[in-house]
């Protein structure tokens, strides 16, 4: 058969190919699928979706097998869907491996290219990498508009895990920040952190534009991202009475006493505990007890001279090299003490000075007596410091301070740290603190009595005894004003949230006083969450001493596997204790999306509109490893939409056929075929 005029349309072919129908008026034939669906890759010669007059029956095999008709068949299968379990395994089981395979094959590489920041783009390159491998990925959705569509289904996926992970636990806090940035100006990041049977959780929610900085403006931006990403309206009283607690940094339009967006979310929920994030706090309080401290001050200055004089001089650090090769020690050149890693970068510097200590001097006074080098005087003046006691003494002295502050440090910006772990630790920090203004620390200890360090000969007499006691007495006082913005009962009551701070043996009055302080200032809370608060109290007795009649260990017990095995019995004293872990100890998960944000922009090189920057943040932050990403729940959302959207192109064809009396393979229908989709 090679046309119409010599040959007519086989009758049988119907029942063999149930799609392909016959136009008598234009004695053509076509795929009903594929013009229902309005499915056209852009075949030139044989198009089944206007109409094709060659009836040749390796043509119908041809299109049978293409991927054009795969997807009619995918959205037939699809077009009565509903967002459910049952019918996403019906829609996949419907269409072929083949399909399947390459439309999970897109999903994971965009789920990669969003994970790790890549620019929508780079879909394009990789596909054809893909092919190069023998890969099947199919000629459609190659782009990065395609790109841009799959990520953000893949985010509306986290998004909605995480609404119903909110919707099943009965408290939650908010943690938000917000900066002024080139690529980004002024967004607030909004985190919630909220327990589920004993399992802590700290997720993001969305990135929202603030177009005034102000306390007002920053809440309403708080409620407008909780509303457009999870449907949440939290003025609402259901998710009011869930707000337990709200971590910020220490900006005034955050923790204002008068006006601040904590107070703000006090008249929405009256018990919320405002914690001023304890990072951003400890920061404050050593720079506020080191202000005017002259050592620090040349110390410091030393140790940045110190960074530059070999950074920006590659003969110098080869010397420095050499020198530390001929002592026989570990070379180690002087880092920066700057940058957001205050605290790690100066202990680095510090540690790095002591140990390296002979061969810094050794190279230093092998320059100084070259009168005619180029950093003659340089090192001139930076041995001269070297050889004070003073700088030496102090420098241990601060090495001793700075190893109790990062031990807090680090137990603040850990992730699974409950604010007991954090509250329990200020206090030993303190304790340790007060230690030191009645004795020397380890590492000052060492270098008490001496006249030389390393066998260098040093000057002055070394008295820091006025320094040291008014450095500690500073710290001190910082850091009891910690929690200041929170009742500081309710956080001391939080401890019978951590394993840690749990005695070794049972006592019979630990936690009573303690549990009573939280019933009765979450009373409210407590009965919305229907836990029955006059029973609380005696399931804690009895929860721990099962605890410690069965383990002998109790501080390597775990929430969550307590509640795997106790929560049948004692449900209202382990909800008290999921309220306890999701109270805030810090905003240190808003800090790290600014620089996981600040690192996105940096690699896409463009300013992107804030509802991808907010998709592509959401893959960052919640969504599982490449390794364990499952696109299937991605896929059933962006099949669902696909299918509405062409409801609605059909709808408006039809209209519009009607309108202008167009034949089916019109202009509308080619720009609205499924290849521009």
């Amino acid at each position: 058969m090679q046309s119409k005029k010599n040959s007519q349309f086989p009758k049988i072919w119907p029942s063999k190919y149930p799609w392909l129908k016959h136009d008598s008026e234009r004695d053509v034939m076509y795929c009903a699928l594929c013009r229902k669906h309005n499915v056209d890759l852009g075949e030139s010669t044989h198009n089944f979706c206007s109409g094709t007059d060659d009836f040749r029956l390796d043509l119908v095999n041809i299109h049978h097998n293409s991927e054009a008709h795969a997807w009619a068949n995918c959205m037939e299968a699809a077009s009565g869907s509903t967002p459910d379990t049952a019918t996403t395994e019906q829609m996949l089981k419907s269409m072929s491996k083949e399909t399947i395979g390459r439309i999970e094959n897109l999903f994971r590489t965009c789920h990669a290219i969003a994970k790790t920041g890549r620019p929508f783009t780079d879909l394009d390159w990789m596909c054809k990498l893909d092919d190069m491998k023998g890969v099947n990925i199919g000629s459609v959705f190659r782009n990065d508009k395609a790109a841009r569509i799959f990520i953000h289904f893949i985010a509306e996926v986290e998004r909605r895990t995480l609404k119903e992970k909110l919707e099943k636990c009965k408290f939650f806090s908010l943690i938000s920040d917000g900066i002024t940035d080139n690529a980004v100006t002024e967004p607030a990041l909004v985190y919630v952190r909220f327990a589920l049977q004993g399992k802590v959780h700290c997720q993001m929610v969305g990135v929202q534009s603030v177009d005034q900085y102000d306390a007002s403006a920053v809440k309403n931006a708080i409620l407008k991202t909780l509303q457009t990403n999870l449907q949440l309206n939290l003025p609402s009283q259901d998710w009011a009475r869930k707000l337990v607690g709200f971590g910020s940094n220490g900006a005034d339009v955050m923790v204002g006493q008068n006006n601040g967006v904590a107070k703000l979310l006090k008249e929405i929920q009256p018990c919320v505990q405002s914690v001023h994030c304890l990072v951003h706090r400890l920061e404050m309080t050593y720079k506020a007890a080191l202000k005017s401290i002259q050592p620090f001050t040349l110390l410091t200055g030393l140790l940045q001279n110190m960074y530059y004089f070999y950074h920006n001089s590659p003969l110098n650090k080869s010397n420095l090299k050499l020198a530390y090769e001929a002592l026989r020690l570990r070379p180690a050149i002087p880092s920066r003490i700057a940058g957001s890693r205050w605290l790690p970068c100066l202990q680095t510097a510090l540690q790095t000075l002591l140990k390296g200590y002979p061969a810094i001097v050794l190279h230093m006074s092998k320059i100084q007596e070259e009168p005619c080098s180029l950093n003659h005087q340089k090192a001139k003046d930076l041995l001269n410091l070297l050889q004070q006691m003073e700088i030496v003494k102090f420098s241990h002295f601060l090495m001793d301070v700075i190893n109790v502050l990062n031990i807090l440090s680090r137990v603040v910006q850990d992730q699974n740290s409950s604010i007991a772990d954090v509250f329990a630790t200020i206090q030993s920090t303190m304790e340790i603190l007060k230690m030191y203004q009645t004795r020397l620390g380890p590492r000052e200890r060492l270098v008490d009595t001496i006249s030389h360090f390393h066998g260098h000969h040093l000057v002055g007499n070394g008295d820091i005894s006025a320094v040291r006691l008014a450095l500690l007495s500073n710290l001190l006082k910082q850091l009891r004003d910690c929690f200041c913005d929170a009742s500081e009962e309710v956080l001391r009551a939080s401890t019978i949230g951590s394993f840690k701070l749990w005695p070794d043996k049972i006592k019979e009055e630990f936690g009573e006083t303690e549990v009573t302080v939280l019933t009765k200032y979450y009373e409210p809370v407590l009965e919305c969450a229907s836990v029955k608060v006059d029973e609380v109290e005696t399931e804690w007795n009895m929860l721990k001493a099962e605890l410690y009649n069965r383990y002998q260990s109790i501080r390597s017990l775990t929430w969550d596997s307590v509640n795997t095995d106790y929560f049948h019995k004692y449900p209202n004293i382990l909800t008290l204790v999921d309220l306890v872990l999701t109270l805030p100890a810090s905003s240190e998960e808003a800090a790290r999306g600014f620089g996981q944000m600040k690192l996105t922009m940096m690699h896409l090189r463009s300013k992107l509109m804030l509802e991808s920057v907010t998709d592509l943040m959401v893959i960052q932050m919640n969504s599982p490893d490449i390794n364990q990403f499952d696109p299937k729940k991605a896929i059933q959302l962006w099949n669902i939409s696909l299918q509405r959207k062409r409801r609605l192109q059909v709808g408006q064809w039809a209209v519009h056929r009607e309108k202008s009396g167009c034949s089916s393979d019109s202009e509308w229908e080619r720009e609205s075929s499924f290849g521009s989709d």
